[in-house]
């Protein structure tokens, strides 16, 4: 229900993509695995299966988030599959030690091969390939020994198995689909950077070649050439805008970099509010550092009083901000009132309709002590969410809430 802080910022930004350099395809020859060691399982050899099993590769690192949160995900398709001889490896390029570690204490969460790549070579001969850079990352090698899939694990992986299983995997239509995705990345580069309008023209034609046999390439909506380059645009100079801002550059540098972003910038974007996001950001990093260390009484003051003269209007950071403030374990002196502080302005700033803000004002209340307080807000929550699974678990903090509070006799 909850995000990290840290998100708010990095998600209004996206990163530069890289150019894939259109290597490896799918349909071609799945490259041997160099392992140096192997920390759980048997060792998987692709050639010894051929004929036999369906392989599915994964990239992987222990200090990757979206990985970590893979692996239950991993770990019930291997057992569901593994009775059809669909085999699950797992390749970092970590030290053996550190892998080891994480493995072992993960027991049997993690339950298939897990190896460590010998020299990067395992990782040169697929991701980099394949022109990618950041994982989780996942392929299907299928019984001819032919990569068919690529793509994240927590994606349709579990869908590609399954067609490939009942004969009505179609390759053909797989590769074209990679090739479309590997030209959109190109054409986002070239766009945002403002080159080479020749080659982006080439690269809209087979786009729009493509979407004809396909059907749509970007989810939810029909390929523009026109949006896609005003949006990579605006994506760059985003960036720009945003290290201008955080090197705390004067007015007239900022404004000089705000005429061409607001031409392409999309509606509702407004400049005053993302600079104070970006400032926000540096004010809670320094916040973080403070009561993270926790000795300097003086520091954390002064950061506190940064933070409390912070103007958002956003429910979603300020809610951020509260939960942050109430649940960071890393944090060994917790300021309740001033995330009591921030969780009542959330409240009010989406005007108490949002199930995930009610929930951190409950939480704020209880944490401050007004049990009651805490669960009127939770019944409130409760009350307005639609979605079963969040709605649960909202119940189960009402009820203990509730256990709380008579037990205190109040």
């Amino acid at each position: 229900m909850k995000t990290r802080l840290i998100t708010f910022i990095a998600a209004t930004v996206l990163a530069a993509l890289v150019p894939a350099g259109f290597g490896a395809e799918l349909g071609g020859p799945a490259p041997a695995l160099q392992v140096a060691e192997w920390v759980k399982g048997r060792p998987v050899d692709l050639s010894a299966g051929k004929g036999k099993n369906i392989f599915v590769v994964e990239f992987w690192a222990t200090w990757c988030p979206p990985c970590r949160q893979s692996i239950p995900h991993l770990t019930e398709l291997q057992k569901k599959f593994k009775d059809r001889d669909v085999v699950f490896v797992a390749v970092s390029n970590e030290e053996a030690p550190v892998v080891k570690a994480f493995v072992d204490k993960m027991g049997d969460k993690m339950d298939y091969a897990v190896a460590v790549d010998k020299d990067r070579k395992t990782v040169a001969a697929y991701l980099e390939a394949f022109g990618i850079s950041g994982i989780p990352c996942a392929f299907i090698v299928n019984k001819d020994g032919l990569i068919v899939w690529q793509g994240h694990p927590m994606a349709d992986l579990e869908v590609a198995l399954t067609q490939i299983l009942a004969g009505k995997y179609d390759i053909t239509s797989a590769g074209k689909r990679f090739r479309a995705r590997r030209l959109m990345e190109e054409f986002h580069v070239l766009a945002g950077k403002n080159e080479n309008r020749t080659r982006q023209d080439e690269l809209v034609k087979e786009l729009q070649t493509l979407e004809k046999e396909l059907g749509v390439l970007v989810p939810g909506r029909k390929f523009d050439a026109d949006e896609v380059r005003k949006s990579a645009r605006f994506n760059v100079l985003l960036r720009d805008y945003q290290k201008a801002i955080s090197q705390n550059k004067d007015a007239a540098e900022l404004e000089k970099l705000e005429k061409p972003l607001l031409e392409v910038a999309p509606k509702g974007f407004d400049p005053a509010e993302f600079k104070g996001g970006v400032r926000l950001q540096g004010i809670w990093q320094t916040y973080m550092l403070a009561v993270v260390e926790g000795r300097d009484e003086a520091r954390i003051a002064e950061a506190t009083k940064q933070l409390e003269a912070v103007n958002v209007k956003s429910p979603v950071v300020l809610n951020e901000l509260a939960w942050s403030l109430l649940t960071d374990e890393r944090i060994k002196k917790r300021d309740l009132k001033l995330a009591l502080k921030f969780a009542q302005a959330a409240c009010d700033a989406c005007e108490g309709k949002e199930p995930a803000v009610l929930d951190t004002l409950a939480r704020a209340f209880f944490a401050n002590g007004n049990l009651q307080e805490a669960i009127v807000q939770q019944k409130k929550a409760v009350e307005l969410s639609t979605d079963k699974e969040i709605r649960d678990g909202l119940e189960r903090t009402l009820k203990e809430y509730e256990a709380k509070s008579k037990a205190a006799g109040k």
